[in-house]
């Protein structure tokens, strides 16, 4: 390397002086960039907002260095895009999206530079010189990379910065890589986690496991070990300046990265210039503001899986849909989280058909359905996990004074689950919960409910009773109160989410993120629960796919029922 890390470091002035306050999420001013949200802010901000975080140790952080590649794959790809959404703080880390940033903001607010990385890292060690109580830890990176790295912290900056370290295996993780992670984490004490995994590994086990991760602030900041630990050389700031890095490092490892520069730098352009044209240009991309606004919530279409009409969504859209369902005054409906499961159990059962097919929305819960989707050209479809959909709408409503009721579960459960979302999501606002028992409700146990959520009026009401169960009560529940929401100034929206009461307050065990992604979720849980659920996947898969086959191959038709 041509400059020692100090010296990188101090292209800007660190921050120094007293501490400041708790730096706030909602104190932080972004612009959306191709649909990713990009603080404004520079290294000085960057680091105080770290180091406060850090502090705090209230929860565990996102922090990302968005450059093109990164913007566009959130773009492009719904599950990237939907793990970085759950990121607190993405800095410009590219120069063109240091260059979108200034497009949309006055030349006074104007970024003077970007935000690299790998920079940013100097920086915040050098602003957590003779701090003790901010300690750091790296994640990602081989063994040799890692000890390299930690000899010239130790060397280069005040004190003993380094709590820790891991170089995780590559490919495929073992089952107990993670708590093994974690662990270790916990054990060094750290609360600011470097994490050089590669985009997109690194945004992916960030943003996926957030709500799980031991309180620190955790940062992708991909080829960082290896520029600093001398291993591969950075660009000049010349060519960093100019926006041009990417060409220099395609120069030297083009087999490698080809396809990240030439494809994503392209699909950045693509998306930018759309984005750009329908805001300058005022063309009109929104729906009418003449539509009834229960209309417009209702708007996705829906994909025909065996005469259940699955709507299509992604992860975002969903979180969006109900969230914004839920202020519209008196308007009360029912969210479905359906898989092959459900599927079956509606081919069995023409009235749960037609309940999934009145529903709010119907998300495709299983991997299945978002192929069946894709397959039938429904691009934009991708998985709407039911534990994923509850984790999202409690983060979107945090601070808003929305109220969630959680209705469902074994004795306590629900109870263990308010607490772990409250230390998750701070400011989560829960106005009940309650244990159903194990039958349908009497007469009596329906209306002391109904006179309760009355009462508290909460905004959702998540219903954890389990497929086709919850899927019959939320219907039923609201065709027999149909006056429920008369006279609130917001809605009421039930979502049925099954496991995700015991998934979320540790219950239960999910399925590794991998094997969810390849749609294998249903053989890990009859692999940890056979004797309950061998029956049921067995004969539903067998059956779901002879049926399909015949529905895709226009051998047989299913015709949706309301």
């Amino acid at each position: 390397m041509e400059a020692t890390m100090m010296q990188m470091a101090s292209m800007e002035n660190p921050v120094t002086g007293r501490r400041a306050p708790h730096a706030e999420i909602s104190d932080l001013e972004t612009v959306e960039v191709i649909g990713v949200k990009v603080a404004v802010l520079d290294y000085a901000r960057a680091v105080q907002v770290i180091l406060d975080w850090a502090e705090k140790g209230d929860r565990a952080y996102g922090v990302a260095a968005a450059n093109t590649h990164v913007a566009a794959l959130a773009r492009h790809d719904m599950a990237y895009g939907a793990a970085l959404g759950r990121f607190d703080l993405i800095c410009p880390d590219g120069m063109p999206l240091r260059w979108s940033v200034n497009h949309s903001m006055p030349e006074s607010q104007r970024l003077r530079d970007r935000v690299y990385g790998p920079t940013l890292m100097l920086k915040t060690l050098e602003g957590s010189g003779g701090l003790d109580h901010i300690r750091h830890f790296l994640l990602g990176g081989e063994e040799r990379t890692l000890e390299k790295l930690g000899e010239r912290m130790e060397e280069e900056f005040a004190g003993p910065p380094l709590a820790g370290c891991y170089s995780p295996p590559f490919g495929e993780w073992p089952e107990d890589e993670f708590e093994r992670i974690c662990g270790k984490i916990t054990e060094s004490g750290a609360n600011v986690v470097w994490v050089g995994l590669g985009c997109p590994k690194q945004e992916l086990w960030i943003g996926n496991n957030l709500h799980r991760l031991p309180p620190a602030v955790y940062l992708g900041v991909g080829a960082a070990f290896a520029f600093h630990a001398g291993e591969v050389r950075q660009a000049p700031a010349i060519v960093q300046r100019a926006g041009m890095e990417w060409c220099y490092r395609l120069v030297m490892e083009p087999r490698r990265l080809w396809r990240r520069y030439l494809v994503h730098n392209s699909l950045f352009i693509r998306y930018w210039v759309h984005d750009t044209l329908a805001e300058d240009w005022d063309l009109d991309t929104k729906p009418s503001p003449a539509l009834n606004r229960v209309e417009e919530l209702v708007t996705p279409p829906r994909c025909n899986v065996l005469g259940v009409g699955i709507s299509v969504l992604d992860l975002d859209r969903a979180g969006k849909l109900v969230a914004r369902g839920s202020d519209d005054p008196e308007f009360a409906g029912y969210v479905t989280v359906t898989g092959v499961h459900g599927v079956m159990e509606s081919r069995r059962d023409p009235e749960l058909q037609k309940i999934h097919n009145q529903s709010f929305l119907s998300t495709p819960d299983g991997m299945p359905m978002v192929w069946i989707g894709n397959w039938t050209g429904h691009e934009a479809m991708d998985r709407v996990y039911g534990p994923d959909l509850m984790l999202d709408v409690v983060s979107r409503t945090v601070g808003t004074k929305r109220g969630h009721y959680f209705f469902g579960g074994a004795e306590g459960v629900a109870e263990i689950l308010v607490g772990r979302l409250k230390v998750w999501f701070p400011g989560t606002e829960v106005v009940g919960t309650q244990c159903p028992p194990f039958r349908d409700l009497t007469m009596e146990e329906e209306e002391t409910l109904v006179a309760e959520l009355r009462e508290k009026r909460p905004h959702f009401l998540w219903v954890g009773l389990g497929t086709p169960k919850q899927e019959r009560f939320m219907h039923g529940f609201l065709k027999r109160h149909p006056d429920l929401t008369k006279g609130w100034d917001h809605g009421l929206i039930l979502l049925g989410v099954g496991a995700a009461f015991d998934f979320h307050a540790g219950r239960v065990q999910q399925a590794p993120y991998w094997m969810q992604r390849k749609g294998l979720e249903w053989f890990f849980r009859l692999c940890v629960e056979p004797l309950r659920l061998w029956k049921r996947y067995s004969i539903n898969n067998s059956g779901f796919i002879v049926s399909i086959s015949l529905q895709l191959l226009n051998l047989k038709k299913y015709p949706l029922r309301k």
